[in-house]
């Protein structure tokens, strides 16, 4: 009785190690980054790498740019269609809290901001978070200066959140209505 061959491995696509890079550096940071290890952990050879990426830099600014993509333009993308802007900061700022593989992603990130492949980035994503919170401000009458000022706030806030979850998790998970968390911080920006 003849055995059957066994499937050979599914090949990863580029998408596969930007993914796994990002889980890496949501953990340990940028320079946590490396080939060997990712490999060891896909559970395949360097070999397959070098079929996506040149080098690391390479997979670094690919994950660097899947995580713009995501957090910075799609974030705007997903809630400029809740029309009232009331509802608009407490449902973003609701999911903001609420997706923590994100916010740590974020935080670890922003622990790597004198990188100099992740600054730009880091930079470009915050400033088009905090343009979508001050629009969304104005649109509630606040004027420029105000809005600036709130949005500011809000966005201080998730940035230390997650912060203080990497740095003191235990501590941090003893809120367990992030949905309440949220809530209270929109209260404190907005009147009524």
């Amino acid at each position: 009785m003849s055995q059957k061959p066994k499937p050979a491995p599914t090949a990863l696509s580029a998408q596969d190690w930007v993914r796994a890079a990002l889980r890496l550096i949501a953990k340990e940071g940028v320079a946590a980054v490396a080939v060997e290890s990712l490999a060891r952990d896909l559970g395949v050879t360097k070999g397959s790498f070098y079929w996506h990426f040149e080098n690391r830099d390479g997979l670094v600014a690919a994950a660097l740019q899947a995580w713009e993509e995501d957090q910075a333009r799609d974030v705007v993308t997903r809630y400029e269609g809740i029309e009232d802007p009331r509802k608009r900061l407490r449902v973003m700022m609701a999911a903001a809290f609420e997706d923590q593989e994100n916010g740590l992603l974020f935080a670890a990130l922003s622990a790597s901001s004198e990188d100099p492949r992740v600054h730009p980035v880091l930079t470009r994503a915050s400033e088009q978070r905090l343009a979508f919170g001050i629009r969304s401000l104005q649109a509630l009458g606040f004027p420029e200066d105000e809005a600036r000022r709130k949005a500011l706030f809000l966005y201080a806030s998730y940035a230390g959140y997650f912060q203080l979850l990497r740095a003191m998790p235990e501590a941090v998970r003893r809120v367990s209505d992030l949905s309440a968390f949220a809530r209270d911080l929109v209260d404190a920006v907005l009147p009524g």
